[in-house]
């Protein structure tokens, strides 16, 4: 934790998660995954974001 700088909440997952990341790349026949740098979580608040502001945009648009 202490070298990686890893809170401790999050420190006792990256076992598991490695083997599930293993298992991926061995039933995929896989040498690469690409991870995001950000979590589920703050991509949907992303999105939502990206929505609304869009819907925003489409209504501030007068055709005339």
């Amino acid at each position: 934790m202490k070298n990686y700088k890893l809170r401790e909440d999050r420190a006792d997952v990256i076992v598991p998660a490695l083997q599930i990341y293993i298992n991926v790349m061995r039933w995929t026949n896989t040498e690469e995954i690409f991870v995001p740098k950000i979590g589920l979580a703050d991509g949907l608040v992303h999105m939502l974001y990206d929505e609304v502001k869009a819907k925003k945009l489409e209504a501030s648009t007068v055709v005339l």
